[in-house]
């Protein structure tokens, strides 16, 4: 008894079995987590340093180098990164792809452990290792502005994050922007020396004298009492009256050599929201939580704080991921309840309501199991789930479908419910369960697909493979016994067995069958010709399709030096044109700072005064009057006369992370010689059509002020480096002297130098400072001081300096400017010992495109093997495969047609995907032809019959995925929710090409499966045939000849 039969004859069972799938898969899927990204492990580590005042060059050898010593040693790593800029280094350690990103960590840990010994001895902090998570990037910002000023609003938002802190599933919430407080010691240098006093005495006794002191315990009689000596400022103004220095009892107060400035630190960076000074709290969930459920309680939070806030303070939500998830899950809704009522009409008009009915009721009963699977499997609705499923919905009824029509159809010949639901089943479930089993296989090889775009994208074959799992199930186990109790069909009359299409077909199908070379004939024909058309008149390769954009950002840089204030005016400047669109819905800038975004996640960035970035958000893509990518050209074009300023213009790239679309990197010793390389490559390529956005990372420095020590007059009086070193540093940017604590808040000591000097050349060279002997000496007279300039930020790409050209493309596809490209620098001559290298983008799609080929041989294998072993036969098997290639002109067809470049990952997978769709019916069908031979009939009628008897249900499956994927492929669906008609939503945009892959594709393996392959069997048989009377004939005349 096979499974089948079993549950048709305990109905009763399945009854209840699908009462409890669908209590468990509404729970489910209200439970499953839901996320805009895939939680996937990015297999890089970071390790930075912080040096605070330390110029590049002295980064790179007393730290860079150091550590990429202890580095090199590891193993299964890729490439080791590094960027030495001012007052930071900061190593990337690429890992191989499938390393154990824990253990990678830890071996990075030791290793930096092992060298700290070899690291300055003055460093604040240690060097911090973290790895790059996509869970850590913020799912929106809450952004507080308005005429309240920015002490108070950085209050509102500390309180804000402390209750944002308390919602289940956030991990953290970062303030940005507003003023920090800050306690200052301004000390007076002529007042230092006039009392023989230095600024470490200063610092000490601030230090000294701020402190809570545990004294251990005591027992006093039957007690025991903890001892303490406090001694923490309870009020900033106890520092004024602490003594510094004693002489014959004469004391020497702070207030005395020093004033104390209870106000805010200089800031270092600046934010606006839409030209308001602003102050941002970025929510970072913690990994695999729900986004829509802490975004809904995030939102209610700010109502209850927009009550209490004070008047005009304005909280807005920005980069709100939790409205992407929710337009995705509303697309899967949508697609579900369109597939529904698309098989429901489809199937209507073949088999009548009720058993449209029971063909639709696979959609959702396997959704349902798909979700139970999927909250076991601990997967999270992101992006690429949701759309794997809406390109399951069209397959889920396939094997439903042909059960039911073979069940419907024995119906028809008068069997009753229960002998047709037996009978059909078991006619049809090894084909059907090989159908399932070559689509299954398709997809099968793409679970391994490596590297981050891999990880990103093998969410889809999972999804997909649990999906079509489930609809089987439903196939075998659920639809058989609900035919069993309520399929209902008339019994066939003599006149009525054929309508219009299928004696149209018959026609078709016999002249076919019975010119069987000159069909095959034609096919070719039609293939060499298509084929020809594509490399003709074809749009192109890419890599990922190109979308409209939701948000853009225009980064700013100003030329090494530029201040603060000067770069805000020239920030200013670029913002103006950015609000007059009616199409950007906000405009939040920062400067001295990139902040935080998706386009820079894992990337090096730091804080810089001369640099700034403005992310502009585009309304809702229904709202725009021009595409977003419009704006961005045209601003483009507005902002490019502005030449004080290197001014990106770049839009927001969806999907995995991706280098850019061209990427020159230049390898060698010499920084001096990379320049010039660099210089002569970008003249060359910038006339480039299409070529946007020509940047190099090579980075002019700062002006430096340096201080040289004259090492022998400083040891003359009993100074050193170290000494003149730690005392222009507490003039200038200060020491910390200790931390005053009010409730919760720790807010910095700095014992510093007053403002008006700080700013002053000629006050850095009288700076006074004290000699073993008490004595105050200029420190002009121990040091040289000069203005001087070195090094900007210094690459390292595995211990060899690099510079890397990097460049956008709009207006034509990446591939073809970088083609350009490297057709144009093949000019270059390089220098011995110096590389030039192709790396971004491309690398990443000849590891896409190299895997996806693979893939799609493994996927041809696998199907050959499943169809091996159903039909026992080699010849079959082959004719199926065949008609798999030929299957793979309709994707060109549909390229063709709608103007769609071949997208190397989109419409890769859909290829490979086809190759398990498009041998359902083929299996079908033939395996029908075998059961045919069997009982008797030839070979001719056969054919003719079979392909008769299979054209509904390839018709139907074929009609079914078709409409449901259609919706996707033109951008056109009906939102259920809000009852109106969505246009170019942007999940069609990214899941188009493959969508148009697919259903061309099918279409086409349609027609083949109807025509060609019955053509191709008769061609088989013709063959056959003439060889075994070739065979008959031979041995005929060798028996008359023996005679």
């Amino acid at each position: 008894m096979t499974p089948s039969e079993f549950s048709i004859r305990h109905s009763t069972t399945i009854s209840v079995l699908i009462v409890i799938l669908i209590i468990a898969g509404i729970y489910s899927y209200v439970v499953l987590p839901r996320e805009s990204f895939p939680d996937i492990t990015i297999p890089n580590v970071l390790v930075t340093t912080n040096y605070e005042g330390v110029a590049p060059s002295d980064i790179e050898s007393q730290i860079t180098i150091q550590i990429e010593k202890k580095l090199i040693s590891l193993s299964k790593v890729k490439e080791i990164r590094s960027y030495s800029s001012e007052g930071a280094s900061t190593i990337v350690i690429e890992y191989d792809s499938g390393i154990d990103i824990d253990t990678a960590l830890q071996k990075v840990r030791d290793k930096v452990d092992e060298a700290k010994k070899d690291l300055p001895s003055d460093l604040e902090d240690d060097p911090f290792v973290k790895e790059i998570n996509f869970a850590e990037f913020p799912i929106m910002n809450v952004v507080f502005s308005g005429p309240v000023g920015l002490v108070r609003l950085k209050e509102i938002a500390d309180d804000f994050a402390d209750d944002v802190e308390t919602i289940n599933g956030v991990l953290e919430a970062k303030v940005t922007g507003g003023l920090e407080r800050e306690i200052r010691v301004v000390y007076d240098p002529e007042r230092l020396a006039a009392y023989n006093i230095s600024v470490t005495q200063v610092m000490q006794a601030v230090r000294s004298n701020n402190l809570n002191t545990p004294g251990g315990d005591m027992d006093i009689g039957v007690g025991n009492y903890l001892l303490k000596i406090p001694g923490e400022f309870q009020n900033p103004e106890e520092a004024r009256k602490l003594i510094v220095f004693s002489n014959d009892n004469v004391p020497v107060y702070v207030t005395d050599v020093a004033q104390l400035q209870d106000g805010f630190e200089e800031p270092k960076t600046k934010a606006r929201y839409n030209g308001h000074e602003a102050v941002t709290v970025s929510v970072i969930k913690r990994s695999g939580e729900n986004i829509i459920e802490i975004a809904d309680q995030v939102k209610a939070l700010i109502h209850q704080y927009q009550q209490s806030t004070p008047y005009g303070t304005v909280i807005s939500v920005d980069t709100d991921m939790s409205k992407d998830i929710n337009i995705m899950v509303s697309d899967l809704e949508n697609s579900i309840l369109s597939g529904l009522i698309l098989v429901l009409l489809v199937v209507l008009f073949s088999m009548g309501l009720r058993n449209a009915l029971l063909v639709a009721s696979a959609i959702p009963l396997s959704m349902l199991i798909t979700f139970m699977v999927l909250k076991l499997m601990g997967l999270t609705l992101n992006m690429v789930v949701l759309f794997s499923l809406v390109l399951a919905v069209g397959m889920l009824v396939d094997n439903a479908i042909v059960i039911v029509e073979n069940i419907f159809r024995h119906r028809q010949e008068g069997k009753d419910r229960l002998t047709a639901s037996i009978v059909g089943t078991h006619e049809v479930m090894w084909p059907v369960i090989a159908s399932a089993a070559t689509t299954i296989a398709a997809f099968f090889p793409m679970v391994y697909w490596p590297g981050i775009v891999g990880e990103f994208m093998a969410y889809l074959p999972k999804t997909v493979i649990v999906a079509l799992t489930a609809s089987l199930f439903v196939a075998l186990i659920i639809n058989p016994t609900l035919c069993s109790l309520f399929v209902k069909a008339k019994s066939l009359s003599p006149g009525n067995s054929k309508n219009r299409l299928v004696i149209w077909y018959t026609h078709l199908l016999e002249g076919a069958v019975d010119r069987p070379f000159y069909t095959l004939l034609c096919s070719l024909c039609m293939m060499i010709l298509i084929v020809t058309a594509y490399v003709r008149f074809g749009t192109g390769v890419e890599f990922f399709p190109e979308v409209e954009p939701q948000r853009a950002y225009i980064d700013i840089e100003m030329p090494k030096g530029t201040n603060l204030d000067q770069t805000d005016a020239m920030t200013r400047r670029v913002e103006k044109p950015s609000s007059e669109y009616d199409e950007v819905k906000s405009i939040i800038t920062n400067i001295g700072t990139t902040g935080s975004s998706m386009q820079s996640f894992g990337m090096v960035s730091g804080n810089s005064p001369d640099i700034s970035r403005i992310m502009l958000e585009f309304v809702d893509i229904e709202d725009r009057k021009i595409p977003s990518s419009q704006v961005i050209a045209r601003l483009r074009q507005t902002l490019s006369p502005i030449y004080e300023a290197d001014i990106e213009i770049q839009k927001e790239e969806g999907g995995p992370p991706t280098g850019a679309p061209v990427s020159i990197e230049i390898s060698g010793e010499s920084y001096d010689v990379l320049e010039q390389i660099m210089r002569e490559a970008k003249e060359r390529i910038r006339a480039i059509p299409g070529l946007v956005n020509l940047q190099d990372d090579y980075v002019v420095a700062r002006p430096e002020i340096v201080v040289n020590v004259d090492k022998e007059r400083a040891a003359l009086l009993g100074l050193n480096t170290q000494v003149v070193a730690t005392n222009v540093k507490a003039a200038i940017r200060g020491i910390e002297a200790g931390v005053y604590r009010e409730g919760n808040d720790d807010y910095d000591i700095i014992v510093q130098l007053p403002l008006d000097r700080r700013k002053d050349l000629y006050a850095l060279k009288n700076l006074m400072i004290s000699d073993a002997l008490g004595r105050y000496v200029p420190i002009s007279s121990i040091a040289d001081i000069r203005l001087s300039a070195g090094l900007g930020t210094i690459v390292r790409s595995d211990q060899k300096r690099v510079i890397t050209i990097e460049g956008e493309v709009e207006g034509r596809l990446a591939t073809d400017v970088l083609t350009d490209v490297q057709n144009t620098l093949t000019a270059i001559q390089l220098p011995r010992g110096y590389r030039l290298e192709y790396r971004g983008e491309s690398e990443d799609r000849e590891e896409a495109q190299e895997f996806l080929s693979e893939a799609f041989i493994a996927a041809l294998m696998l199907i050959m093997l499943i169809l091996v072993t159903e039909f026992n036969s080699l010849y079959k098997p082959f004719i199926i495969l065949t008609s798999v290639i030929l299957a793979t002109v309709g994707v060109f067809i549909g390229l063709l047609v709608t103007n769609t470049p071949f997208g190397i990952i989109m419409t890769g997978i859909g290829v490979i995907s086809l190759a398990g769709v498009v041998v359902n019916n083929a299996i079908v069908l033939l395996d029908y032809v075998g059961q045919l031979r069997e009982r008797g009939v030839s070979a001719r009628d056969s054919l003719v019959r079979a392909g008769i008897v299979r054209f509904r249900p390839v018709m139907l499956t074929a009609i079914t995925t078709i409409l449901g994927l259609a919706p996707m492929a033109v951008g056109i669906s009906y939102d259920f929710r809000n009852l109106t008609w969505q246009v170019d939503s942007e999940s069609s945009q990214w899941w188009g090409p493959m969508a148009v892959a697919v259903i061309f594709g099918l279409a086409v393996a349609t027609l083949l499966t109807l025509v060609v392959v019955p053509s191709m069997v008769s061609a088989g048989d013709a063959v056959t045939s003439l060889a075994r009377q070739m065979r008959n004939w031979i041995t005929g005349r060798t028996e008359r000849v023996r005679v």
